[in-house]
């Protein structure tokens, strides 16, 4: 009876490992430039062959040969991310310190559906989803950070920055949901300096229309700055840009420009990339000052670094949108998997802000409410 219990609890453990390593790949792949036409039939099938391994496993379990062998390796390569790996790189998350760069943060959470009733939910074809017992969708949370930038302009102390990201403009959550949060921003907070957008404007060549009347009347004293998604690169991006600019933002693209804040001259660098090409090329950049970037996902921290970037404030990855109890996120289109799946990161000098987005292409979110980020910033302690 305790060798079978043994045998039961280990096979569940190799089953969480099987997950693990192909929700990893997964990630992976979602955070490449692959087509639409290979991911959508790549998350099927991962999902399909995680709840098949019971069939693997039982298929097998009587055969001998090289297709044997095979199985009882991955089986052992299934046990050890199941038994350690997951359980090791799940404890670090809960125990890790909180990033020096973050000072400060508070957090209000807004239920707009309570406010607006049926009138939130609107008319995507996803709606049905959206209503969903414990989805967080219309839950939207207002988060207040204060950051410690180095190499900050002694003028910027105190400059504040709106980040939105990831509205994902297609039917549901209604144009009612967004009027309703981008009221309560203007409500909320005083006018920023600084608004700033991460991409991911639209999920249907339809929808252009909002964002003119619901981004146009975000107010900032020092500019507006904006860079596309991947999911923009679907929907005629260049009506998208064109779309901001009569907006009022300056759409800076996948490439650098020099902003004048506060007096202050800085380098602002979009990056769109890896989905729009070629990278930015900052080797004609003026050497010496403050750089700062927007970069549509968190997966170019590390180019950010590389570059003197000081300050990036991203999305895409939307915080996993689906958290589990202790483990938190799951699935996370990046090639780093979960690690910069949200909040604040301090990489080598480059403090990254990763905002978890106002909506989605599918409205589903659960413990992982949507997200708008409001940015004070204060003088870090040098370079790193």
């Amino acid at each position: 009876m305790e060798k079978q219990l043994l045998l039961w609890a280990a096979f569940l453990v190799a089953w969480v490992g099987h997950a693990c390593v192909l929700t990893a790949l997964l990630n992976n792949a979602y955070g490449r430039p692959f087509p639409k036409s290979v991911l959508k039939p790549l998350r099927l099938g991962t999902g399909v062959l995680i709840f098949l391994f019971p069939v693997l496993e039982f298929a097998t379990r009587d055969n001998v040969g090289p297709l044997f062998d095979v199985v009882v390796a991955y089986h052992g390569v299934c046990l050890m991310f199941g038994g350690l790996v997951f359980p090791v790189i799940t404890v670090y998350r809960w125990l890790r310190p909180r990033p020096a760069e973050l000072v400060a943060e508070t957090s209000h959470t807004f239920d707009v559906r309570a406010e607006l009733g049926p009138a939130a939910v609107g008319d995507g074809k996803w709606r049905r989803v959206a209503t969903l017992p414990g989805n967080d969708v219309f839950r939207v949370e207002f988060t207040d950070l204060t950051l410690a930038v180095p190499d900050l302009p002694p003028a910027w102390e105190g400059l504040t920055m709106l980040l939105l990201s990831d509205l994902h403009f297609h039917g549901t959550p209604s144009r009612a949901f967004f009027e309703r949060v981008l009221a309560e921003v203007r409500t909320r907070w005083p006018v920023p300096d600084v608004v700033c957008l991460g991409g991911d404007y639209v999920d249907t060549d339809t929808h252009h229309a909002w964002i003119g009347p619901l981004l146009g009347p975000l107010a900032a004293t020092e500019g507006k700055f904006a860079i596309l998604g991947n999911h923009d690169d679907h929907h005629r991006p260049d009506a998208i840009r064109t779309e901001l600019e009569a907006a009022g933002y300056a759409v800076v693209s996948n490439r650098w420009q020099e902003v004048t804040v506060r007096g202050v001259r800085t380098v602002l660098v979009g990056h769109e990339g890896p989905w729009f090409g070629p990278p930015p090329d900052l080797t004609a950049a003026p050497a010496g000052l403050f750089r700062w970037c927007l970069s549509h996902t968190p997966d170019n921290v590390y180019w950010g670094r590389a570059n003197g970037v000081r300050l990036m404030l991203c999305g895409h990855v939307h915080g996993g949108q689906i958290r589990l109890p202790v483990v938190g996120s799951i699935f996370v289109p990046s090639v780093y998997g979960r690690r910069f799946d949200a909040g604040v990161f301090g990489v080598g000098g480059t403090v990254a802000v990763v905002g978890r987005g106002l909506s989605g292409r599918e409205p589903l979110r659960f413990r992982c409410r949507p997200q708008v980020i409001r940015l004070t910033l204060t003088a870090g302690t040098g370079t790193g």
